[in-house]
């Protein structure tokens, strides 16, 4: 998978994070796509999720997306190209990250 996101923060190209798309429930939709250093928790739980719904507070759904690599940034630096990490990478990145039992939670699993 290979989309284009917004950032709200200094990024480059390499930055490995966790994917998370919001849905801003009352205003029923749009939806965005962001990165964040570390993997959402479940709102009732707590447990960090790789992928699948989050929970939703404040009209803020929230779903983990799996993990991204920025591979491209635009001049002004506000959109970057991602692509999912998988495989081997994904499992280095999140042994290196302290998340190892997330890859349990792979659909390549």
């Amino acid at each position: 998978m290979s989309t284009w996101i917004d950032v709200d923060y200094e990024t480059t190209v390499g930055t490995i994070g966790y994917l998370v798309e919001t849905l801003d429930t009352s205003r029923g939709g749009p939806h965005r796509l962001s990165l964040r250093d570390r993997p959402l928790r479940t709102n009732v739980s707590h447990e960090p999720r790789l992928y699948g719904w989050c929970g939703e507070t404040d009209n803020k759904s929230r779903t983990a997306a799996g993990v991204a690599k920025v591979v491209r940034m635009n001049k002004l630096g506000d959109r970057a190209q991602i692509v999912s990490l998988q495989g081997d990478a994904l499992r280095a990145f999140l042994e290196q990250d302290g998340y190892p039992e997330l890859i349990e939670a792979t659909p390549e699993a």
